[in-house]
C-alpha cells in the first residue's frame, strides 16, 4: 500500500440517490491511503445517514455536516479539513464515478515527475453508469472529453498551499477560475489520455442551468483577464476550457 496520504473532497447536496455508488467507486482504490472527506452542504434528504453508514465500515470516510453554503465554500471546508500528512488532493462529485485505478495511476505519474504539480485525465459524460463494470451502461449516450475538471485531476498539495482555495463569491465557474489561476502562474501539469471519471448526466446536474454556467465561465475568464492585465502576463489557454462546454452542449442536443 502507498504511504502517501491522498485526501478526496466530495461536496454533497441532497445526494442520497448516488452518493453510496460514488463512495464505493473510491473505495476500489485498495492500494492507496485515502482520506475521503464528504462535506454535506445542508442536505435535507438521507445523504448524511448514508455517508455515516458507509463510514461505519470504512473509517477512511469522514463527514462534515453543515448548513447550505454553496459548492465553493463546501470545497473550501473540505480543504480546511485536510490533515497535515496529506501530500495529494483530488475531488469527486457525489453523483459521479471514479474510474478504477485512476488515483493510483495519477499518483504514480506525479511521483515519477516530481516537478509536475497536477495530472488531469479525461471526463466521460454519460446518462447511466454500470457500477460493476465502471463503464457507461450499454446504449447510454456518451461523450468523452479532455477539458478542465477538478474531479479528473490529482493535485500535489503544494498547489493549494500556494494558490489557496476556491473563490467563494462565485456560484458557478469557480473550478474554471482555479484552473486559470494555475495556468497564469505556469503550474506544470500532465494531461493523460485515460478516462479518470464517469460524469453522470441527470436532471439535477448544476450544469443543466445553461445560462448560469455560461455566466460563470465568462466571469472566470473576465477575472483572469483583469489579473493578467495587472501583472502583464500572457497565457494561451488553448482548448482546455472549450472542450467540456462543447461536449455538454452536444450532449444536451443529442
Amino acid at each position: 500500500m502507498s504511504d502517501d496520504m491522498i485526501s478526496v473532497i466530495m461536496p454533497a447536496l441532497n445526494a442520497e440517490k448516488f452518493i453510496a455508488s460514488a463512495l464505493r467507486s473510491l473505495l476500489r482504490e485498495k492500494e492507496l491511503s485515502l482520506d475521503i472527506i464528504v462535506v454535506d452542504d445542508g442536505s435535507t434528504d438521507a445523504t448524511a445517514e448514508i455517508v455515516r453508514e458507509t463510514a461505519a465500515c470504512d473509517p477512511c470516510i469522514r463527514l462534515i455536516a453543515g448548513p447550505r453554503v454553496g459548492v465553493s465554500r463546501a470545497r473550501n471546508a473540505g480543504l480546511a479539513a485536510v490533515p497535515a500528512e496529506t501530500a495529494f488532493i483530488t475531488f469527486l462529485d457525489s453523483d459521479d464515478h471514479n474510474s478504477p485505478g485512476r488515483i493510483g495511476r495519477q499518483l504514480a505519474l506525479l511521483k515519477e515527475n516530481p516537478h509536475i504539480d497536477f495530472v488531469m485525465g479525461l471526463l466521460q459524460i454519460c446518462e447511466q453508469i454500470d457500477e460493476e463494470r465502471s463503464a457507461p451502461v450499454e446504449g447510454s449516450r456518451t461523450v468523452t472529453v479532455a477539458g478542465v475538471s477538478l474531479t479528473t485531476t490529482l493535485f500535489a498539495r503544494r498547489v493549494f498551499d500556494r494558490l489557496g482555495g476556491f473563490d467563494e463569491d462565485m456560484q458557478h465557474g469557480e473550478d474554471t477560475d482555479f484552473f486559470l489561476r494555475m495556468l497564469e502562474t505556469r503550474t506544470p501539469y500532465i494531461a493523460e489520455a485515460e478516462v479518470a471519471v464517469l460524469y453522470r448526466r441527470h436532471a439535477n446536474n448544476m450544469t443543466n442551468d445553461v445560462a448560469a454556467t455560461r455566466r460563470g465561465f465568462v466571469d472566470a475568464i473576465r477575472r483572469s483577464l483583469v489579473r493578467r492585465r495587472a501583472s502583464g502576463g500572457v497565457m494561451d489557454i488553448g482548448d482546455l476550457f472549450r472542450q467540456r462546454a462543447v461536449a455538454e452542449e452536444a450532449f444536451r442536443n443529442e
